[in-house]
């Protein structure tokens, strides 16, 4: 969650290329079952051959600026403008995840800051399981 003890992060602060989040997550089966819970439209529902393995959207809920900028106090009031995201392999549970986001662009249109982030997730073997941007319009 962002950190409010920590620095502001702030759009004059950040620089394209600066990398903001470079952490590891493990993929337990409990993690993926209480997503599945989470999402899930029948509290019954469960899809026994889909067991042990991270429905393909879990991997960006690890992206959500708010939730994984622990460093930074990122300020309320941003709109979330559009997320591309793309999956190239299935997550197992066990699986240590490096997730790493980055700045990749920043500019003002129509007097507002926008940023966008680009996230990579790769496995133990460096492998990229899925990547993505997400646009922000920048509170300000």
């Amino acid at each position: 969650m962002s950190n409010p003890e920590a620095p502001d992060l702030t759009f004059d602060g950040m620089a394209v290329g600066d990398v903001l989040v470079d952490s590891t997550v493990t993929v337990t089966v409990e993690s993926i079952a209480e997503f599945r819970r989470s999402i899930s439209t029948d509290v019954e529902a469960s899809d026994a051959s889909d067991e042990g393995y991270a429905p393909p959207t879990m991997a960006a809920m690890w992206t959500v600026p708010r939730v994984m900028f622990r460093e930074w106090n990122v300020p309320v009031g941003g709109i979330h403008a559009r997320q591309r995201w793309q999956c190239a392999r299935p997550i197992r549970a066990g699986s240590a995840l490096r997730i790493r986001i980055s700045l990749k662009e920043k500019y003002v249109r129509k007097d507002r800051p926008w940023v966008v982030f680009e996230s990579r997730l790769s496995d133990s073997d460096s492998a990229e399981v899925a990547c993505g941007e997400m646009t922000v319009v920048w509170p300000v």
